[in-house]
């Protein structure tokens, strides 16, 4: 328990190489935060440390919408600053080897259920139109 974290790199993985870090080494470790808000701040900071080129997904952020108010009631800055609970943060940042937390059940039969922890090993792009 870290009443407020500096250096995450630091204060959390003392005991890891940076520099040849595998996925393996982070899979029996979690930080607990009490927001989501904190959860990204401190991901984020450990994910500089991590090797490897940083990818950035972005949510779709336009209102879908055929009252033309909506769009004036709910700017798009408003609607990216907004974290809910199990939906992903408008901008989500990655790398290759990085752990992330499944949020939806995918396939109960296979092991994709919400919570599920997975090692992120490719990228690929997913469009909707």
């Amino acid at each position: 328990m870290l009443p407020s974290i500096q250096d995450p790199k630091q204060q959390l993985y003392s005991d890891i190489d940076f520099t040849s870090v595998t996925s393996q080494e982070f899979k029996d470790r979690a930080i607990l935060t009490v927001n989501n808000e904190r959860s990204m701040e401190i991901n984020n900071k450990v994910l500089e440390f991590m090797p490897g080129n940083e990818t950035v997904y972005k949510a779709v952020d336009m209102i879908m919408s055929e009252d033309p108010q909506d769009q004036l009631i709910f700017p798009e800055e408003f609607l990216n600053s907004l974290t809910p609970t199990d939906l992903p943060p408008y901008e989500l940042k990655l790398k290759i080897g990085c752990i992330i937390m499944l949020l939806r059940n995918l396939s109960s039969s296979k092991g994709l259920c919400s919570g599920t922890r997975l090692i992120v090993t490719k990228w690929q792009q997913n469009l909707f139109r």
